[in-house]
């Protein structure tokens, strides 16, 4: 029998979801009108759960937008992933995006995981996605 998931966070434009389950939590980003301030403030909520939670592990799917815009992808390499990192995430499953500019973006976020020594996993489902976050241990 599966736990359900807990809601952690949401606003207009994504949902924070914690599993129990697999000790890793969700983002699922909604189909919304795009606001810079809002969507920092999903992530900004994902690292409060990250430490509230202990779970370092986080599924996420890229916001249905065609390209990321140039704050954003911004903030997020230089601002948010470093302190992602120090607030604990430490492993990453993420889907691609299908439009080419934001797969672009999705290109350099990789290389900026990898630079960091932040482990990874780009995933062609939700299916495989989850099986691979549960069978990834800390290393220390």
């Amino acid at each position: 029998m599966s736990i359900p998931a807990s809601l952690c966070y949401e606003n207009n434009l994504a949902v924070i979801l914690a599993e129990a389950e697999g000790q890793y939590l969700r983002v699922e980003w909604k189909r919304a009108a795009w606001h810079l301030l809002a969507a920092q403030l999903v992530l900004e909520q994902l690292l409060v759960w990250v430490r509230l939670t202990g779970y370092g592990k986080v599924l996420i799917k890229p916001p249905p937008l065609p390209s990321f815009p140039l704050g954003y992808h911004t903030w997020l390499l230089y601002n948010w992933l470093p302190r992602a990192k120090g607030a604990g995430a430490w492993c990453f499953a993420l889907f691609p995006p299908r439009d080419l500019f934001a797969h672009l973006g999705f290109i350099d976020f990789l290389s900026q995981l990898r630079q960091r020594q932040i482990g990874y996993y780009v995933a062609d489902s939700r299916e495989q996605a989850v099986t691979w976050l549960r069978q990834q241990t800390p290393t220390k």
